[in-house]
């Protein structure tokens, strides 16, 4: 995906820091309009997950944007999911009473040949997957 119009419109947990703005705007459980986001100001990152469909989404823009999709329904056979939790910066919304606690990462781990290894599989991190919040109230 390269194009924030090629996103499905879902409800998503996370967070969305546009460049504009001095915080990120936090969603719990809700839809973005990703096609209101234009040139300038652009959309710095994004963490976003959706719960319902088990998928998370990383966009970042390094001038041009970079969208990662993982569908954690269809990983690849032999996969291991590691949770991972770290303390949050900068992510509470006043306005929607959201205060995140953790913020919520899986590992993902898949088998693969090494040559270190007399050719056996060992699992090798692929990925650090956004899987939402525990928040504080």
């Amino acid at each position: 995906m390269n194009n924030l119009s090629e996103i499905k419109n879902r409800k998503y947990s996370g967070y969305i820091w546009m460049s504009d703005k001095k915080e990120p705007e936090v969603l719990n459980d809700e839809s973005f309009d990703f096609s209101k986001v234009g040139v300038n100001p652009f959309m710095i990152e994004a963490l976003l997950y959706c719960k319902d469909e088990n998928i998370s989404l990383t966009i970042r823009h390094t001038g041009k944007y970079h969208i990662n999709e993982i569908d954690l329904n269809s990983l690849p056979v032999g996969a291991e999911l590691v949770d991972i939790e770290y303390l949050p910066h900068r992510l509470k919304d006043e306005k929607k009473a959201i205060d995140v606690k953790k913020v919520c990462f899986k590992q993902l781990w898949t088998p693969e040949n090494d040559a270190n290894c007399e050719g056996w599989p060992v699992l090798k991190m692929k990925a650090l997957v956004f899987t939402g919040f525990k928040l504080k109230n």
